[in-house]
């Protein structure tokens, strides 16, 4: 065996390696609830596909700054931040996601690695692709600190489920998604 197919052969193992992280109970998805999204993953068996990246942001990202986000990121409202995150989510748009996905602070993709970016975008895609979705309440719930829960009904196929997306304002007053309660769409992965 020569040593470029010894080598492309340890190339081919590395890259369909999946770290396997453990989960002690569902929780809802937070920002930065890694473990969660991770979790979910290893349930879901193959949904998750791994992506393998060197960078740390994203092509085309802006360089972060504080205090500010890039003109397209965000949304005029709650739910206009939701629309647009789910449509990417269909349509398995990871940039698109990361336009609406984030916290106070800003956009997730400008304060996470890349690498641990995609594997998070990728877990929600899978557990929230679906066929259709509906707002089950007129008007979002008010949460302390500015914060607006909307409860959405997704339905794939012949399974429906509803949920919970909770979003924020970030810089420049852009509506971002922070947080969905994934653990009730356990069946949308398949």
């Amino acid at each position: 065996m020569s040593p470029t197919s010894s080598r492309r052969r340890k190339e081919t193992q590395v890259e369909h390696r999946i770290p396997t992280p453990t989960l002690r109970r569902a929780r809802p998805v937070r920002f930065f609830g890694l473990a969660a999204l991770l979790g979910a993953s290893l349930t879901l068996g193959g949904c998750a596909r791994q992506m393998v990246s060197s960078e740390t942001s994203l092509p085309g990202a802006a360089v972060p700054s504080v205090g500010s986000m890039p003109s397209d990121a965000g949304a005029p409202s709650g739910k206009t931040a939701i629309d647009a995150f789910l449509k990417a989510v269909n349509t398995q748009d990871l940039q698109g996601m990361s336009a609406y996905w984030g916290n106070s602070k800003g956009l997730a993709r400008d304060q996470l690695k890349r690498d641990e970016l995609e594997k998070r975008l990728i877990v929600m895609q899978c557990l929230m692709q679906h066929d259709k979705f509906v707002y089950a309440e007129d008007r979002p719930r008010l949460i302390a600190g500015g914060l607006q829960e909307y409860l959405v009904e997704l339905t794939k196929g012949k399974v429906s489920a509803r949920t919970t997306f909770t979003t924020v304002t970030g810089p420049g007053g852009k509506w971002l998604v922070q947080d969905v309660d994934v653990s009730k769409l356990r069946d949308f992965c398949t």
